[in-house]
């Protein structure tokens, strides 16, 4: 996550939360996952979000936050299984984003997702993300609470994953997760239960204002509808930048 207003201070909202789950879990380096990796700002080696490959129809793929994506995504790459300078996998040019239209509208963290259609850079080679990688990520609802699940990204200031594996709880039907030490980049992390994407780091305050705490949009019918666009292979959508966010938990 990049936002200019973020603070790093214990909200009332985090000690809350840290209290009634006891010690907090910590965020560790982890193994590169080949299905997910940072979003570079493309032809810089400034990656400011994370995403990660869907199991989809055609396999080119990718899932993130809304409040991550400009204009039709242009100027993202997406590198999966990045680790520490190597793109083991290459990179692949965002050429689509398919957004919902409550976030086009108003952006509305309740709909802080987007799936980005990326394409292989500097090779005519035709592939798919998912067939190079070996697989991508179910797409599914939000999880029910004390779902335990791992929660992946890509620090913006580090050089690879870190990693925090919690049980869920809820902030106003938001899904929340008490770990400390994911930092900015987490944006767009995805939360993984199995093999299913149930929830990415978004939606209230960006995915949290603090390192402790963080958020996700509720994924639901809209969610699934939004994938099937995607997988249509519909006009993609164009989207201004995200208003900065208000920390309403601080």
């Amino acid at each position: 996550m990049v936002t200019p207003t973020r603070t790093f201070g214990t909200t009332a909202a985090a000690l809350a939360l840290l209290l009634a789950a006891g010690a907090p879990a910590t965020a560790a380096s982890a193994a590169a996952d080949a299905r997910v990796g940072p979003l570079f700002l493309a032809g810089t080696p400034i990656h400011v979000c994370t995403g990660s490959v869907l199991d989809s129809t055609d396999g080119d793929l990718v899932l993130t936050a809304a409040h991550c994506i400009a204009g039709s995504g242009g100027a993202l790459s997406f590198a999966p299984g990045y680790d520490r300078g190597v793109a083991p996998f290459g990179l692949w040019t965002v050429s689509q984003i398919y957004v919902d239209p409550a976030w086009l509208e108003a952006q509305n963290p309740r709909h802080d997702y987007a799936v980005l259609r990326v394409a292989p850079s500097g090779t005519t080679v035709p592939a798919s993300v998912e067939s190079v990688v070996g697989g991508g990520f179910e797409l599914a609802p939000a999880p029910a609470t004390e779902t335990t699940v791992a929660v992946t990204g890509y620090p913006t200031l580090g050089d690879g994953p870190v990693s925090c594996t919690a049980a869920t709880t809820s902030t106003d039907s938001y899904p929340t997760v008490v770990c400390a030490g994911l930092g900015d980049g987490r944006s767009g992390g995805p939360w993984v239960a199995g093999s299913r994407v149930v929830a990415l780091v978004g939606g209230l305050d960006h995915g949290g204002c603090t390192d402790s705490v963080s958020y996700s949009p509720a994924f639901g019918a809209a969610t699934l509808d939004l994938l099937r666009r995607a997988e249509s292979r519909g006009t993609g959508d164009s989207t201004p930048f995200a208003l900065p966010g208000t920390c309403t938990r601080s």
